[in-house]
């Protein structure tokens, strides 16, 4: 007999939750560029589960898909059901049968649960005061039942507490136990418990997601940095090195010799110099914080916060463009938009063979070669403004973003600290307005993480992106945002915004798709800015 699997993810997480990312049911909340219930069935294997949702969310098409494709079946039930309810409803809804049932908690991850087993509960250590279902089990590892404890309640250290993962011999019995205790889960485990000779199997790795204090310490367990650099964490600091010597020097350059109203909005550096792999690195204090670009593809984030969001990094850049090092902004936006993208379309050219002076079409609409795009982009970047320099972090993208909603401030972090070969914190803040225009706008963070299409017929470029429902407001919001009587759309700053997609190409070459969606968002923007 197939066991039925059910990934219980049928009400929406708590408020501490809700408020940083809106009110998603545990399995869709972010982790990093995907979605909790990717991880899971990762862990899972290729064995078929069903996915039980509150039968009013709005799942996304994309969401959908995936699922579909994984082999996922998704379950609606009535929202304000308690985890037993749901249970009872999911199984008679699917009309089961007598067959064994394997549940997994809707916010938890685990490595390598007992799939093959029946009548066993996964179990971990306790790791904070949460509240949590203590295990009595003898030496021999028979439960003999749970006992729940209070939020703030040291409990008994020697007992473990159940981790997440439960599997039942019986989908009957486990029925019959649950009702018969009124859908109270842990009181219906017992009464199944009292029947059944159920163990307990130690869980290999454990992540809770479903307490904000837990989630962000399970996201930092699944956490991956770039290929040419490597971030190692220990939940106080963040160390950052790297075999590009002038990179992670001119970043932290930038940390130390910003002025302290501009360090009030980003990371904390600690210490730098080299490691003793002979890397150069520095530090920063460890901020347990959402990444904007989290919020931005699989949060439910409502507009307020976002306003609020928009609003603090418009007081960063302000606060940016206050100081100057007496220098050209121009000629800063210069080598990092028009001469850098020159450069990079040669490397992408070199490497790849890809005609980058051959007309391209999107949509069907005849467009420039990419060569002919970045040449076109120059004149719309009006680099002979006369603009003066000023702090420039040279990254301002989501993905390099925090948000602490406590004190409604964002924390800029991994700044670029470089303008061609030099180390500096000045440049244009024209650059920096792209930068944020490139996720908002450009939906960078969406090509990324893969939630968008991409045609290519050809010469015929074509990209559709995943309806995201902050996504038109804060390009409105953007569009009103004002620094130094630069506009966050004006022209010059949506020129360099389809430049900094022109110039990123090369940089994934280990993404062939994602260069795709460069190219064809390239062209899109650029279309769209009219600057023939």
């Amino acid at each position: 007999m197939k066991p039925v699997r059910l990934i219980m993810s049928g009400a929406v997480v708590g408020q501490e939750l809700a408020a940083e990312f809106g009110p998603l049911p545990p399995s869709l909340l972010p982790v990093g560029v995907q979605k909790l219930y990717e991880l899971q069935l990762a862990a899972l294997g290729e064995t078929p589960w069903r996915l039980i949702l509150p039968e009013q969310f709005p799942l996304s098409d994309y969401d959908r898909e995936r699922l579909d494709a994984a082999g996922v079946e998704i379950v609606a039930i009535p929202e304000g059901l308690r985890l037993g309810e749901a249970i009872v409803y999911a199984l008679n809804s699917i009309g089961a049968g007598d067959v064994p049932v394997h549940i997994l908690h809707g916010d938890t991850l685990i490595e390598a649960p007992p799939l093959e087993e029946a009548d066993v509960i996964v179990a971990g250590r306790r790791s904070n005061e949460y509240a949590w279902a203590e295990i009595e089990a003898d030496r021999q590892g028979r439960i003999s039942r749970l006992v729940d404890t209070k939020a703030g309640e040291e409990g008994r250290e020697h007992h473990p507490v159940a981790a997440g993962y439960f599997a039942f011999s019986s989908a009957v019995d486990l029925l019959r136990s649950l009702t018969r205790m009124r859908g109270d889960f842990i009181g219906g485990l017992n009464h199944y418990i009292a029947g059944h000779a159920v163990r307990v199997v130690w869980a290999g790795r454990w992540l809770d997601f479903g307490h904000l204090q837990t989630f962000f310490q399970s996201r930092l367990a699944v956490t991956t940095a770039r290929a040419f650099n490597t971030v190692q964490i220990d939940g106080l600091t963040a160390r950052k090195s790297s075999e590009d010597e002038a990179k992670i020097w001119a970043e932290a350059h930038w940390l130390q010799e910003a002025p302290p109203e501009v360090q009030v909005y980003c990371g904390r550096l600690l210490s730098f110099g080299a490691g003793e792999d002979g890397h150069s690195f520095y530090e920063t204090e460890y901020e347990y914080l959402p990444v904007l670009s989290e919020l931005f593809v699989h949060g439910a984030v409502g507009r307020q916060p976002w306003l609020r969001i928009l609003a603090s990094c418009e007081d960063f850049l302000r606060t940016c463009a206050v100081t100057s090092g007496g220098g050209s902004g121009d000629a800063a936006l210069k080598a990092l938009a028009a001469d850098k993208t020159f450069s990079r379309l040669e490397r992408f050219a070199r490497e790849t063979g890809f005609p980058v002076e051959r007309s391209l079409r999107f949509g069907g609409r005849a467009c420039p070669s990419l060569v002919g795009v970045a040449e076109r982009l120059v004149p719309a970047m009006d680099l002979q403004s006369g603009a003066a320099d000023s702090v420039m972090h040279g990254d301002f993208c989501f993905s390099n973003i925090l948000y602490d909603s406590r004190v409604r401030r964002i924390k800029a972090i991994d700044p670029r600290g470089l303008v061609g070969e030099r180390p500096t914190i000045f440049g244009d803040v024209r650059y920096d307005l792209a930068k944020l225009a490139h996720s908002i706008v450009g939906r960078y963070d969406q090509i990324v993480a893969g939630r968008c299409r991409v045609d290519v017929d050809g010469e015929d470029y074509d990209i559709a992106f995943e309806p995201i429902a902050c996504q038109p407001w804060l390009a409105r919001g953007l569009a009103d945002l004002r620094v130094r009587g630069d506009s966050g759309l004006s022209v010059p700053v949506q020129a360099v915004t389809v430049s900094l997609f022109l110039s990123m190409i090369p940089l994934h070459a280990d993404k062939p798709n994602r260069q795709k969606a460069f190219i064809a968002n390239a062209l899109k923007l650029f279309l769209e800015l009219d600057c023939e």
